[in-house]
């Protein structure tokens, strides 16, 4: 029956495998609002626009969308060993399909940054080249597999041009000052540490879950290495951000949430570290995913209303 879907049919049941889009589009707003919302805290900074900035997140949504697509494409060998029951595995839809909605994903990306503005259109350009040298990995795809470590770098690099896109549309980067692009750095080190935070979390496996065909952050580093590594790039994500509200006198109510969201992940790490089982692995994985999206939003409310 799964053969016989529309083409529609096809892009639709297969976002809800690969690409659900509600949590898409909550994390993938949360990264570019806080960018957005951080230009705020500049003098030279540009009038706030509603429908740019919508135009901005839709631009960065297709982003994580056309890089869901890349992995597919980059992956395929290995996942239809590691998962036959996905839909791309099974022949349902196939990599000829997500290279037609990759296209039109491109095209309207093209046509929004257009009018947005010259700089966004430079950016999407720099995003679709790291896009690239991810897919073909760096050029050196042995060496990159079997350093797990350089592998996770070198993808998250991706994640300050981004910020980069959302920061751009309201400061003007052509002015920037050397202060501002220290501030600007170590806010990305923030954000990275976070998308960092979420790529280990949802690869913390108990060994149930562990298989010879996928890869998880456990199997090459053990649980507590894991835990342990994932917790200081989580704390210093949230001294980064803690620094910023210091800096520009905000409103305690946000240190009380960034520390409880904190404090959530760190106890469900320790309750997986304690016992180590499949249903704990995957509470690790959503802590995480809030911990991530919470300290996120939690800022571009605190950026945005300074």
């Amino acid at each position: 029956m799964e053969q016989n879907l529309s083409t529609f049919q096809k892009y639709y049941e297969y976002s809800k495998e690969r690409f659900p889009i509600l949590p898409a589009m909550l994390y993938s707003g949360a990264i570019y609002y806080v960018a957005y919302c951080f230009g705020n805290l500049f003098l030279s900074k540009q009038k706030a626009s509603i429908i740019q900035s919508l135009l901005g997140f839709i631009v960065i949504f297709l982003s994580m969308f056309a890089l869901r697509i890349f992995d597919e494409h980059k992956d395929y060998d290995r996942d239809i060993v590691a998962h036959p029951d996905r839909l791309l595995s099974k022949g349902v839809i196939t990599l000829s399909d997500l290279r037609k909605l990759l296209y039109g994903i491109l095209c309207l990306e093209f046509l929004i940054t257009i009018y947005l503005g010259f700089t966004q259109f430079v950016i999407l350009i720099i995003i679709l080249i790291w896009s690239l040298l991810m897919l073909v990995e760096f050029f050196a795809k042995e060496f990159l597999n079997n350093n797990m470590t350089l592998y996770l770098i070198s993808h998250q690099l991706i994640v300050p041009i981004i910020l980069l896109f959302g920061f751009s549309q309201r400061f003007d980067i052509s002015n920037f000052k050397i202060s501002e692009i220290i501030s600007f750095i170590i806010f990305s080190l923030g954000v990275v540490g976070c998308t960092v935070t979420y790529e280990i979390a949802r690869k913390t496996w108990s060994k149930d879950r562990e298989h010879k065909d996928a890869d998880s952050y456990t199997k090459v580093w053990g649980i507590p290495k894991t835990i342990m590594v994932n917790q200081i790039i989580a704390l210093l994500s949230a001294i980064i951000f803690i620094y910023f509200y210091l800096a520009n006198n905000l409103n305690t109510t946000y240190f009380v949430i960034i520390l409880s969201v904190y404090f959530l992940f760190l106890a469900s790490e320790i309750i997986f570290l304690l016992n180590p089982d499949s249903k704990k692995s995957k509470i690790v994985e959503v802590a995480g995913a809030l911990y991530v999206i919470i300290l996120l939003l939690n800022s571009s409310f605190a950026f945005g209303l300074k």
